[in-house]
């Protein structure tokens, strides 16, 4: 677990103090993009890597608020969220906030059952985290809710409709992120995404593992959308939903590339190292040296 602090910043009139906030995130590209927002609040962010890292930093205290990943290795966040839900004090009654990729109402609900107090969706949106952040750190009524106050929609991957038809990136996106990080950091966290994408595009391409291919995809599918490859997040998105589908729903499809089927995934896998290198290619076009 490593720790970042933040410059001293005095908050503005109606803004919460800075406060210390556990970023439980296993991609090292976004744990640095979302500490770097936090940092820019005035906030110090400590990460933690998986679920079970999460609960032994929080067994030590002082936290005021927790992000928290759901999918990740070792212990995923539904669980951590648990465990820490059974901690004595008031390490046991911080505020969890999910940072999810997963969009639907099951999705949801699965966060609520679990004691988490809230979301904010993947590919992270600046605004929406230190929304969602300042209302939990405010809140002190929260403590003594029975039942955790949950934001009513999941938003979709910002690169599943991407602005135009068929573009490799999605230069809204982009032009976000230049508005929210000074422009030597976010060379630095573009050349991290582009580093960690063919590392992760390398292990989908020899992989045959459904477990292992659905959390690749799933990894992929935010940092892409995060970081504006939209045509990649697609495709990610497509490979993890084909690599949930059951096996009844597999043998039921009826046709070789019904969702699910092994036609499907090995479509999609091979697909994917191509639509990487034409991301990382338009991202050179553009003028971003990575």
């Amino acid at each position: 677990m490593t720790e970042r602090t933040s410059p001293s910043l005095l908050p503005t009139d109606g803004q919460p103090a800075p406060c210390r906030i556990l970023v439980v995130e296993d991609s090292p590209l976004n744990q640095m993009l979302v500490t770097a927002i936090l940092a820019q609040a005035g906030h110090r962010a400590d990460t933690a890597g998986n679920g079970l890292e999460a609960v032994m930093a929080a067994q030590a205290g002082g936290y005021d608020l927790i992000l928290m990943d759901l999918s990740m290795p070792e212990m995923d966040g539904l669980t951590a969220t648990r465990l820490l839900r059974e901690l004595p004090g008031p390490a046991g009654r911080v505020p969890v906030v999910a940072m999810t990729a997963d969009t639907d109402e099951a999705d949801r609900v699965r966060c609520q059952n679990a004691g988490m107090n809230d979301h904010v969706a993947k590919p992270v949106d600046r605004a929406q985290l230190l929304e969602t952040v300042e209302k939990w750190l405010r809140a002190s009524e929260w403590r003594a809710s029975a039942s955790p106050d949950m934001s009513a929609g999941f938003g979709l991957c910002a690169s599943a409709a991407p602005a135009a038809a068929g573009e490799v990136l999605d230069r809204e996106v982009l032009a976000q992120l230049a508005q929210d990080l000074d422009a030597e950091l976010l060379t630095d966290v573009l050349r991290q995404f582009v580093e960690e994408t063919r590392e992760r595009v390398a292990r989908i391409a020899g992989e045959t593992d459904r477990a292992v291919l659905t959390r690749e995809a799933h990894t992929l599918k935010s940092t892409a959308g995060t970081f504006g490859a939209s045509t990649l997040c697609s495709a990610a998105r497509a490979l993890e939903m084909a690599c949930r589908a059951s096996p009844a729903e597999r043998e039921g499809s009826g046709t070789s590339d019904g969702d699910g089927s092994a036609d499907t995934v090995e479509r999609l896998r091979g697909e994917i190292p191509r639509l990487a290198g034409d991301a990382i290619a338009a991202y050179r076009a553009a003028g971003y040296p990575v």
